[in-house]
Parts: C-alpha cells; structure tokens; sequence
C-alpha cells in the first residue's frame, strides 16, 4: 500500500468509546478547535484519532480496555480525512468480543497495512501528540531520530574541512569513523608493544652476544682437555695387540656359530617331523576299537532263544491250567474226562520238542559268542603289540632329539662364549673397566660440546636484522596515524555539526552524542532542552511549545505531515514559537461547558471541488 504523505481530518463518528456511548459525529476544519468542560471528552477524541491509526490511546499507553464505554462494550471508531492528493478515505476500526477489525475505503486490512500507509507507531504518535515523544519514548527518542536523520555523505563533510585534511583522507573509507579510530588506536598500541618487543629483542641481542663469546671460550677449552684425554686413553688400548687378525677370528666364529646353529634346526626339524608323525600313528591306534563280526549272527540268535523261550513259558502254563471241559488248542474241541489224558499227552509232546529246540539254538549262540570273545582277544593283543613298539620307538627318537639339542647348545655355547670374549677384548682393549668408563664419558663429552659450538656458530652466522631500523619505522607509522587521527576527529566534529544542523528549531535544542576533542571519541548523549532549559524543569505551557517544535521536526525528518492535537491549550497563551504546518486541533477547557467542535477552516476535497 501506498505511503500516505499527508492527513488531514474531515470527521469522525464514535461509538462505545470511553465517555462516547452511541454514535457521535464530529466535523474538523483546519483548524479545529475543541471546547467544553472537564469529563466531556475533549482528550476522548484524541484518544480516538491515536487508536484508530495504531490501535493505542493518545499516549500509547498499552490495555486498551479502559477504552470501553462501560454502557457500550463495542467499539468504533470511524475517521475522515483526505491525503496530500486532497482524495477522500475513511478509516474505521471495531472491537467487538475482543476482536478487532479494522477497515479502510471499505476494504478489511492488517495493523501491518496501516503501519505501511501512516509509518510506524511511534512517528505517527510523535506527530499528532507534541508531548509524546520526550515524555514517552524518552531515551528510545534518540534512536527513532537516528532511523530518520538523512545521511550525510563523506563528500559534503569532507567539502566542509581544510584542503590539508581532504587530501589526508581523501583514500579512507569512513562509513563509521568511531569503528575507524578504533582501529586506529588499536594498530599504534600494536606498533608500541611491537616497539618494546624490539628494544627488549635489542637489549637482548647484545646481552646474547656477549654470553656467547664466552660460551664459546669456555666450550673450546673444554673440548681441547677432553681430546687430549681420550687420545692418552685410545693409545694404551689396543697397545700391542693384532686388531686384524683379532676381528678376522671374530668373522670366522660368527660363521662357525651361524652353521651349528642352522645343521642343528635342520636336524631337530626333520626329527620333530618324524616323531609327530609316530605321535599321531601312536593316538590313532589307541582310537581304534574291536569291530566283530558276528554282531548280526549274535542279534538273531538271541531274538530267537528269547523268542523260544517266552512261547515256551506260554505253553507250559497252558498246560498246567488245563483241565475237563477246555478247548482243545489242536482241533478245538471240548475235552472230556476220557479225552483229558490224550490231549495233556500231546501238548507235553510239544513242549518237549520246544525245549529241545530251544536248547539247540541256546548252544548255538553259546558257540557263537565264544568265536566272538577270542577274535577280540586277539584284536587286543595286536593293538598293545603295536602300541607298545610305537611308544619304544617314541621314547628312542625323543632322547635322540634331547641329546642332540644338548651337543648343539654346548657346541654353540662354546663358540658364543669366544665370540664374547673376542668382542670384549676388540672393544676394551687393555683398558680396565674404569678407564673404558671414562674413554666413553670423554668420547660423549666431546659429542655434546661439539653440537654446543655448532649451535653457537649457527647462532654467530645468522644475519642480525636491523632492530633499530625496525623500530624507527613504528616510530613514524605511529606518527603517521595520530595525524591521520587528527584529522578523523577534525571530519567527526563537523560531521556532528552538520548532523545537529538538521535537527535544528527555534528554541529547542536535541544533542543525540557528544565528541571528545582530544580523543575523536563519540559518546551517547541525549539532551533536550528549551530555551536552554532542562524539559523536567519547563512549565506545562512551555512543554507543549517544545512539543510542537518536536512535531514539526518529525513531519521534516519523515515525510509525512499528519494533524498535530494541542490539549490543555487553556494553559498556553500563543504557540508562537512555531509554524505548524498541517492540520492543528486544539482541544481547550471551558468550565462546565458543553463539548463543541468548531471547525474554523473547513477542508475541500477533491470530489467538492469538482463539484
């Protein structure tokens, strides 16, 4: 939506509003002048022209219940004005249930919307009420004055300063000169530690050479006596002794060792072989158990003895129980006292049989078992046969392993024994223990003081840099910035200046920082005087004159020229001190008077003047 420039109000129509319960039309002109004794509803009005643009009371006060008129809980809130094009809109705002809508030329829009037609809160209120911004924004004042102050370019300020300053900073970019200077002033204090890291580096430079030259007296000194030391020492070493034929022996004997000790791992390994592979024959043999032959034969004779021997059991009880009177189990039937002895005849004739039968298949397996029993004595015999030879020649290749590992090691331990001997004798000579002490302790020394003089001379080889050229130029950077400095602060002041300027009125007076002059620093401040005086010390009349100045100066800031309501004006005599330039309503106390609202100038809108 488009920014509305302009406002001036044509009428209103309030209902539910504070001491407005029904709807109540008012007309404005420019200017307008209200009237009428205390509780009629003069501030009522401005109350109602602040809510309806931003939803808040004439000092922005938030809980906008106390808004209701305790009759008429509905607000509404109906506003008529034209724009600086002199079109004609209506703006009206309810609240019903808590619920607030809010329209505008008959179209439903967003607080959002309004805040883009009429700007933000603050401005519109700092506008039409002159006792707003000092009074209720306060400090928060000075940061709505900073979002609207133009900018100022660095060409215009600079345009404003001597050609000596213009060509000094000319190249630096000055968006914000306080962070420039900080900067600044951070860099001389890194150029003064950096200045007396260099004549600490200085001072110790020559300290270190000094200690150096001694150092390296002392350390040649030391070496001398030491060479000497170690040369008597190595002389009396090897003092008659054939070194060559003595490391030549010491070749031999490594050799010699080397073989024994390779024949005797080839020898063990193919005796470890051997004896593993008898191991495994030896635990093989000992798994081995008797499998017969006469297993099945053994299962089905059994079956058949104890097959006999059960039908035999039946029979024979059959025929102890039988008597006159039964079934004949041959020809089944009934056995008489005659025919008793016949028949008990015949089935003692079968058992008979039966057990003849089964004594025949009884020695049969008798015969079988004891075939059985000798084929796994001799299996047995066999097997700890076989055993007991493997376990001999077991025990044989085991002592043959053992005594050749012990003609190894002795032959090896003998010629190891040499070969230490041979190196002591290479490596001490005819030195005793103490005397070879100390010919290493000589040889190490010499090392060390060697590394030492080494270190020194790398030390004296390096290149000295030129600390006090080093410390010469810091010195004249930092000369370079304060003047560069001195200048900044010379831009920062008449930036300052020209910043004032635009806040300048009659007579009040707004300081939104102060400059320090030795430093460039810039600090918040926030003044507001008139007339020179403090604001807690004006009168009511002299607060509203300052007001209107602060009015007009935020219609000059922002663009945007929106009425200006004076209350209490029973209290000012003249508003002299100021030229409004938009729409004035000026709300007085008449005691016990009804209210009025007399437009002096009514306001012609563009449709009005077509017609």
């Amino acid at each position: 939506m488009n920014k509305i420039e302009q406002v001036r109000i044509t009428g209103m129509t309030i209902s539910g509003f504070k001491s407005y319960e029904g709807p109540t039309e008012l007309t404005f002109g420019d200017p307008t002048v209200i009237t009428g004794g205390n509780g009629r509803g003069k501030t009522s009005i401005a109350d109602a022209i602040a809510f309806a643009v931003t939803g808040l009371p004439f000092f922005g006060e938030r809980g906008i219940d106390r808004l209701h008129n305790e009759s008429n809980p509905d607000v509404s809130i109906q506003m008529r004005f034209v724009d600086e094009r002199g079109a004609a809109h209506e703006l009206t705002r309810t609240r019903r249930k808590n619920r607030m809508t809010i329209t505008y030329d008959g179209y439903e829009i967003r607080q959002l919307d309004l805040t883009d037609l009429f700007g933000e809160r603050d401005v519109f209120l700092s506008i039409l009420n002159p006792l707003y911004f000092i009074e209720e924004l306060g400090e928060d004042g000075k940061n709505l004055l900073e979002r609207y102050l133009p900018h100022i370019p660095q060409e215009t300020i600079l345009a404003q300063l001597s050609e000596s300053v213009r060509e000094t900073l000319k190249d630096e970019f000055l968006l914000s000169p306080d962070a420039y200077l900080k900067r600044r002033r951070e860099e001389i204090r890194g150029l003064e530690e950096r200045i007396t890291y260099l004549n600490g580096q200085k001072d110790m430079a020559v300290s270190q050479s000094e200690k150096r030259d001694k150092a390296w007296q002392e350390l040649t000194d030391q070496q001398k006596a030491l060479k000497e030391k170690a040369a008597a020492l190595e002389a009396k070493q090897f003092a008659g002794l054939d070194v060559e034929r003595m490391q030549e022996r010491l070749v031999e004997l490594s050799r010699r060792y080397d073989e024994t000790a390779q024949d005797t791992r080839g020898e063990a390994a193919e005796q470890q072989k051997e004896l593993h592979a008898l191991r495994e024959k030896l635990v093989r043999r000992q798994a081995e158990q008797y499998q017969s032959k006469y297993t099945k034969p053994l299962a089905e004779l059994s079956a058949k003895v104890r097959e006999l021997g059960a039908h035999y059991q039946r029979e024979s009880a059959i025929y102890k129980a039988f008597h006159a009177g039964m079934e004949c189990p041959t020809c089944h039937r009934s056995v008489t006292e005659q025919t008793l002895p016949e028949v008990q005849t015949a089935i003692k004739k079968t058992l008979s049989e039966m057990y003849a039968a089964g004594t025949e298949q009884r020695n049969q397996l008798t015969e079988l078992q004891e075939l059985d029993r000798k084929a796994m004595e001799t299996f047995e015999q066999f097997k700890g046969e076989d055993l007991r030879r493997w376990e001999a020649e077991i025990s044989v290749l085991e002592q043959s392993c053992a005594e050749r590992s012990r003609r190894g090691a002795a032959e090896s331990s003998l010629i190891r024994n040499e070969i230490q001997s041979l190196t002591t004798e290479l490596e001490y000579g005819k030195l005793t223990q103490a005397e070879y002490d100390r010919l290493s302790a000589c040889r190490e020394e010499c090392r060390e003081v060697e590394a030492k003089l080494s270190a020194l001379e790398s030390m004296t080889a390096e290149e000295p840099s030129d600390l006090g050229g080093e410390i010469r130029q810091a010195q004249d950077r930092i000369g370079e910035i304060k003047r560069i400095m001195t200048n900044v602060i010379a831009y920062i002041s008449k930036r300052a200046e020209l910043t004032f300027s635009q806040l300048r009125m009659n007579k009040v007076e707004i300081s939104l920082y102060d400059v320090v002059k030795s430093t460039g620093e810039v600090k918040d401040t926030f003044k507001f005087t008139y007339g020179g005086r403090r604001y807690d010390r004006l009168s009511l009349s002299e607060k509203i004159r300052a007001g209107m100045e602060v009015s007009e100066l935020m219609k000059r800031l922002t663009g945007r020229n929106y009425p200006t309501f004076v209350d209490n004006m029973e209290s000012v005599d003249d508003l002299a001190n100021v030229r409004p330039t938009g729409q004035v309503i000026m709300a007085k106390c008449v005691s016990n008077a009804p209210l009025q609202v007399r437009p002096l100038k009514p306001i012609v809108c563009v449709e009005q003047q077509a017609a």
